[in-house]
């Protein structure tokens, strides 16, 4: 077999194998956000090659996206951990996005298009309607509509180092979020994104992007309060 063949051989063995990682990390993300993969969990490259019937490979670079991504942690000689969100990850977490939504909020407000604003509009109203759905529901589509929430606020920003970063950080709380949605507190967060739109279409960069500050300051007390126990029903 010629060089070049090989070559296209090994490219194509590569997409294949990215491309059943990339299936392969979004299960395993929505099974530990929904904790049907249970915090404390222990994950193995084989274990997880064998249950999903594909080779080590993309298992293994499944597994290490989890990790780069805060939903594993590697322990030597024992596999993968799915780690328990701590009080002192909310706070990091909080921490940055207090720094940096607010700026995406002011660099978005000039930037929306009617097309953004549909879209934006279309996740606030879908918030209102999570607790009309089977309770069994709530979660997945709760923390699954206030994140695109936030990651197009984010993506309408036009600034794509500050869209990554702020979608890293939603995404390690998204755990949090599916927990919020059973929570006591969940009425206080059902309005806020309409309220917000409400202020971004006004053209009021400053005043939306003080109210997305306000907003998150809410929600990290909440979050912190159900992380320490706090915020159950």
């Amino acid at each position: 077999m010629s060089r070049s063949a090989l070559s296209v051989r090994h490219r194509t063995r590569a997409m294949s194998t990215h491309t059943l990682a990339d299936g392969l990390y979004e299960s395993l993300k929505r099974q530990i956000v929904e904790n049907k993969i249970e915090p404390g969990t222990i994950l193995t490259e084989h274990g997880i090659a064998a249950l999903h019937s594909v080779s080590r490979a993309p298992a293994r670079e499944a597994l290490k996206r989890l990790v780069a991504s805060g939903f594993a942690s590697a322990r030597r000689r024992v596999g993968y951990i799915v780690p328990h969100v701590s009080v002192a990850d909310v706070d990091e977490v909080y921490a940055l996005r207090l720094l940096l939504e607010p700026a995406a909020t002011a660099l978005a407000v000039p930037r929306l298009t009617e097309a953004d604003m549909a879209v934006l509009d279309d996740l606030a109203a879908g918030i209102l309607r999570v607790a009309a759905a089977p309770v069994e529901e709530h979660g997945a589509l709760y923390s699954r509509l206030n994140a695109e929430f936030h990651r197009e606020i984010a993506r309408v920003s036009g600034n794509g180092r500050l869209e990554r970063t702020i979608t890293s950080l939603i995404d390690e709380l998204e755990r949090v979020m599916h927990m919020l949605a059973y929570s006591a507190t969940m009425a206080s967060v059902l309005e806020e994104h309409a309220a917000l739109m409400r202020v971004m279409r006004s053209g009021d960069a400053a005043r939306a992007a003080a109210l997305m500050r306000q907003q998150l300051e809410h929600d990290y007390g909440v979050t912190r309060a159900l992380v320490t126990g706090r915020g159950q029903r």
